[in-house]
């Protein structure tokens, strides 16, 4: 059973994301590709265009590889991950990326066959049974939600200690016109 694929990528380089996106479009010109370059707009695109393959460069400007992961695993738990990067040379940060919870990754170096690379990962997620599609979308409506609770409480939270320290200041008050009395 195919399936729409929407693949975010994360990259700083318009060179390197016009590459891969060429790449991809290789496979399939319908896959839907957006490109963001730091962590906000990764976490907005995330929310907004529901990705089923996020691709990210290793080295960005504003933040790092593992940040993007860390972002990604946390906002959208199933989406295939995948580092496309020229930084991954040692095979201890390769190591360290996939125990971190990467799908996996591939050097710039090859990136004129990314769209072979890119193929089994695509056809997992094209291929995936309708229940596990439905899982998917059920698992990333969840985690916006729980999500929006966070940022509610944490709201609520920020408005409670600002309400505890006009309270503290109008006992302080209170205080010193007792006094002065």
């Amino acid at each position: 059973m195919a399936t729409e694929v929407h693949i975010l990528l994360v990259e700083d380089t318009d060179s390197d994301a016009a590459l891969i996106t060429r790449q991809i479009h290789k496979l399939d010109k319908n896959y839907k590709v957006q490109v963001v370059d730091n962590l906000s707009d990764l976490e907005v695109a995330i929310k907004t265009f529901n990705p089923q393959l996020i691709i990210s460069d290793y080295n960005l400007p504003t933040c790092t590889g593992m940040e993007v992961l860390e972002l990604s695993r946390d906002k959208s738990p199933t989406a295939v991950f995948l580092f496309v990067t020229g930084t991954l040379q040692d095979e201890e940060l390769a190591a360290e990326t996939i125990l971190n919870g990467a799908d996996g990754f591939i050097l710039k170096k090859h990136i004129n066959v990314l769209a072979s690379k890119l193929s089994p990962y695509i056809d997992k997620i094209k291929n995936r049974p309708i229940i596990v599609q439905n899982t998917r979308n059920r698992i990333k409506q969840s985690t916006d939600l729980v999500n929006d609770i966070k940022d509610y409480m944490d709201d609520i939270n920020k408005e409670n200690i600002t309400h505890q320290e006009r309270i503290a200041k109008i006992r302080e008050h209170l205080e010193k016109i007792k006094k002065s009395l």
